[in-house]
């Protein structure tokens, strides 16, 4: 069963990819992308990876910020993985290429979503039914399943998954194959006797496959007459024939499936239906439930109240409450099962709202809308490099920032839902108004060996980011170890490098704004707006890489807090709960004087390095002041013989007192022991560490030697080799014109070539990367690890 809920690679189409991508890339770039790429439908292969190369290619370089081909398919494919995605790319009869998923209710049971029950039955008639994938037959079986989905609300339902169902289906299917199944051997007979108007073994087929029953003699003048108009045209007409047995075999057993023998299964839920399934919605730590569809789960009937004044609200957004809350209002009569919120690398996976009568209910939450919304105003529309250092020119973006205060509300601790529809009115509405601003930089290319943070420095201050934000260099350092931490390959990548610039300057637009205001330079803007709060109370701090919240910093502190060890509870509390009346003001003096000891003996005082030598002696006695057995037995009698001055301490305080300073002394000797044996441990790392210093040292010099070793040979091996990256040839106008040769190859380790007729090279059986085997040799030899991958390897050279 597993291998149906996933879809076929190959069934994403050129225009269903193009459809994604649109979607995905930021608004303002999209114009980037060559609609002429998509014109024609063809099925592609590895996720469309080929086509999006070619996106790339003629993207004029606006699409740098999304790395690699491979990277783009591999986040387009998470970013479309969503039940009846075709809803909002807006496509029309294309396969299903989503997954579908199983999932699991707070009592671990499993459910599945009815729109998704249609990927698996797709699934399963491209493996069991003949020829399902050919042109004549697959699109048939789409446009029957989609205008089934259709029939479906325009808000998630849920039914348990129930594995002996589905074996039941596939059963059905593989019965419906043999009824059209078709020999090689057999389309040669049938060949024969349709050229004779024999058609007595099709209308055969006919009337099994057929569930109602028909007049044979109907059924035989239909195919008769069907074989006479192709057969002029089509020099196979049998095979149309047979396809047409087949398509008619596959839409009786669907129907079947769907509406004869489960409707229940794959029609909307009754208005009725119990339990009443809700989604809980997961991410990270936090689990939520959307306050409207647990009231319209509950009240079904009410829909159209519930969602009445939704229209009136130029942002709508969907509140949430507790998991605790909503079982409290479920009252027993809701299931809620667990539905994760999943992210691609540059926007969140759309979520269908609850509202049934409404096509364009999408959402995300908030939080990942701003952090959309601030992409496509830092890295698509470059606001702070326009704005410059004009605080009038800045004024021009004041309205944005109003706007905003509307949307993403600091007041707000739970997370809230958007819809999709009012941020892209927010987007379109902020394009507009950037018309007016001039061309600016550029973020520039990466070597191939990445890029430093002095690299990021070098950046923030050539895209003139450094005008708008003075302070900006100093977030610079924190944000590229968040940057290199994350990174997906080897080397920092010119990716990368959008994403540093743009966390940069997001960090300083946060912390512009702390609580009242926003400030440039010497003007003061008041936008009674407070982003940071957003962020923080919506638990977004963590997503802006090298940012560091006061807010988070403080609650953290608090939670880190020291509290008195139980050791220390037991000697405190009952000392201090002793009720001992003072005589004279000596002896109190002197009991507290011994208290404070007693207290010592548990936490002693440590020297530190940089006290004088005077106190060493002092400081060496307070460090361990317990040093043997019988000294410790006369303070606690020494201590005993004072209490016992004091005429009105009871017998009982005075066994609760010996018993406590008997426990610190046994205590104050384990760490005593403890210590001792944490310095025999240093002690033993420190020569430890001397030893492998002194490996270092030695491997380093062996090192260097290999190099030099390496470098004769390689130049030796260069000798008399001819390279020829580019050779400039002239037209009959006298224009240059560019001819590149075939791609060389290079050596991983040395970064030199590998000459075709070279021989003597490997590669690594993990990542595809080549290498001298020269090179190999010392590197295996020195690190004994395979230069590519890091993999270990013995070194048996």
């Amino acid at each position: 069963m597993s291998k149906y809920l996933e879809s076929p690679d190959y069934m994403l189409t050129s225009t269903w990819l193009g459809s994604i991508a649109q979607s995905y890339i930021l608004n303002e770039l999209r114009s980037s992308i060559n609609k002429n790429i998509f014109s024609r439908k063809l099925f592609v292969e590895d996720n469309g990876k080929a086509l999006i190369q070619k996106i790339l290619d003629k993207s004029n370089y606006k699409l740098r910020m999304y790395g690699s081909a491979d990277e783009l398919s591999q986040n387009l494919k998470i970013y479309q993985n969503f039940p009846k995605s075709y809803r909002l790319f807006k496509t029309e009869f294309e396969p299903f290429t989503t997954t579908a998923t199983i999932y699991r209710s707070l009592k671990n049971e499993e459910y599945i979503c009815k729109s998704d029950l249609f990927v698996i039955l797709q699934n399963m008639a491209l493996d069991i039914i003949p020829a399902a994938d050919s042109a004549e037959v697959f699109p048939m079986i789409i446009v029957f399943l989609l205008s089934e989905q259709d029939e479906l609300p325009h808000r998630l339902e849920f039914i348990k998954f129930d594995q002996k169902v589905f074996d039941e289906i596939e059963m059905e299917m593989r019965e419906t194959k043999k009824l059209c199944a078709i020999s090689l051997s057999e389309l040669v007979v049938l060949g024969t006797q349709f050229a004779a108007g024999n058609f007595d073994s099709l209308v055969a087929k006919f009337e099994k496959v057929n569930v109602v029953k028909r007049d044979p003699d109907e059924i035989r003048e239909e195919l008769k007459d069907y074989y006479n108009k192709i057969k002029a045209s089509n020099p196979n007409p049998v095979k149309d024939l047979v396809l047409l047995l087949i398509t008619t075999a596959a839409m009786i057993c669907l129907n079947q499936i769907i509406n004869v023998k489960r409707p229940e299964m794959f029609h909307p839920n009754s208005i009725n239906k119990t339990p009443m399934i809700v989604r809980l919605f997961e991410d990270g730590d936090q689990k939520f439930v959307m306050e409207s569809e647990l009231a319209i789960a509950m009240w079904p009937e009410k829909a159209s109240e519930i969602f009445a004044k939704k229209g009136e609200v130029g942002f709508h957004e969907y509140t949430t409450i507790t998991l605790d809350e909503a079982i409290r209002k479920g009252a027993g009569r809701v299931e809620f099962i667990r539905y994760p919120i999943k992210r691609a690398k540059h926007r969140a996976v759309p979520i269908e709202g609850p509202d049934p009568e409404d096509p364009n209910d999408w959402c995300i939450l908030a939080l990942d809308a701003f952090f959309e919304y601030m992409k496509s105003a830092i890295t698509g529309f470059k606001i702070f490099q326009k704005c410059g250092t004009s605080a009038d020119a800045f004024g021009n973006a004041e309205h944005m920032f109003s706007a905003l205060e509307k949307v993403f509300k600091h007041e707000v601790k739970s997370p809230y839902f958007l819809q999709i529809e009012s941020i892209n009115y927010m987007l379109t509405t902020l394009q507009n108004d950037m018309k007016s601003f001039p061309t600016t930089k550029d973020v520039r290319n990466v070597k191939k060996n990445g890029f430093t943070v002095q690299h990021l420095k070098n950046e923030l201050n050539h895209l003139g980011l450094t005008g708008t934000f003075p302070e900006i260099l100093d977030c610079a350092e924190d944000v590229y170890k968040g940057i290199d931490k994350a990174k997906k390959e080897r080397y920092l990548r010119t990716c990368d490098l959008f994403d540093a610039v743009e966390n940069c300057q997001l960090i300083c637009l946060l912390n512009r704004i702390p609580n009242v205001g926003y400030y440039i330079h010497s003007i003061v803007k008041l936008y009674n707006f407070q982003l940071k709060m957003f962020v923080h109370n919506q638990k977004g701090c963590g997503r802006i890489l090298g940012y560091k919240c006061e807010h988070c910093e403080e609650k953290k502190n608090a939670s880190d807090e020291t509290v008195p060890t139980p050791s220390e509870k037991e000697i405190q509390k009952p000392l201090k709960n002793l009720k001992i009346e003072s005589s004279d003001e000596t002896s109190s003096q002197k009991e507290e004087e011994e208290v404070q000891k007693t207290s010592d003996l548990q936490n002693p005082p440590q020297n530190p390095k940089n006290e004088s030598s005077n106190n060493s002696d002092d400081d060496k006695e307070n460090q361990n002041p317990i040093k043997d057995q019988k000294t410790s037995k006369k303070m606690v009698s020494d201590i005993m013989k004072l209490l016992a001055q004091r005429s009105k301490v009871s017998i009982e305080s005075s066994n609760i007192l010996k018993d406590n300073l008997e426990n610190c002394v046994s205590e104050s000797q384990q760490q005593t022991q403890l210590q001792m044996e944490l310095k025999e441990k240093i002690s033993a790392k420190t020569e430890e560490n001397q030893r492998l210093e002194e490996t270092i040292l030695k491997l380093t010099a062996e090192n260097e030697a290999n190099q030099r070793v390496i470098q004769q040979l390689l130049d030796k091996l260069a000798v008399g080799i001819q390279k020829k990256d580019m050779e400039e040839v002239s037209d009959d106008s006298g224009d240059l014109l560019a001819v590149r040769i075939p791609p060389v190859v290079i050596c991983y380790v040395c970064h030199k070539e590998i000459e075709p007729s070279d021989d003597d090279w490997l590669d690594c059986s993990r990542t595809g990367e080549k290498f001298h085997q020269v090179c190999a040799y010392f590197h295996i030899r020195i690190h004994e690890e395979c230069p590519a991958c890091d993999d270990k390897i013995p070194n048996y050279f």
